[in-house]
This record gives structure tokens, sequence and C-alpha cells, in this order.
């Protein structure tokens, strides 16, 4: 079977329009399954200096995370 080059040009542009199609389409379920995830907690900073031996009241607030 031989095609010319005459009848692959639209050929080649349906099978292009298809999977663009495609793509769309399962570019958009993904940011649709993206958008309906539970939200993830923020990542919180850990105090980063050591502790004395005894704790103290300022120490008990880092912990607990209190001002």
């Amino acid at each position: 079977m031989l095609i010319h080059v005459n009848q692959a040009s639209p050929f080649l542009a349906g099978l292009a329009v298809a999977a663009a199609a495609l793509a769309g389409r399962y570019g958009i379920q993904a940011w649709q399954a993206f958008k309906a995830r539970p939200p993830t907690p923020r990542i919180r900073k850990f105090y980063d200096g050591g502790f004395q031996p005894t704790m103290t009241k300022r120490e008990a607030a880092l912990i607990l995370g209190l001002r």
C-alpha cells in the first residue's frame, strides 16, 4: 500500500489533533485530581538551638509553640 504525500498530510494532521485532544483531556483530569486532594499541613521550622539541662519557661514555650 503506497500513500502519497497529498494523502498523508490530512491523516497526520488528524493524528496530531487527536493526540492534542487526548493530552488535554488527561491534563484536565490530572488537574482536577490535584485540586481535590486533601490539604497537606505546612512544614513548621523547629527550634535550631540546644536546650539547658533543666527546662526553662522559654524552652517549654518553644516546644509547645507558644509565645
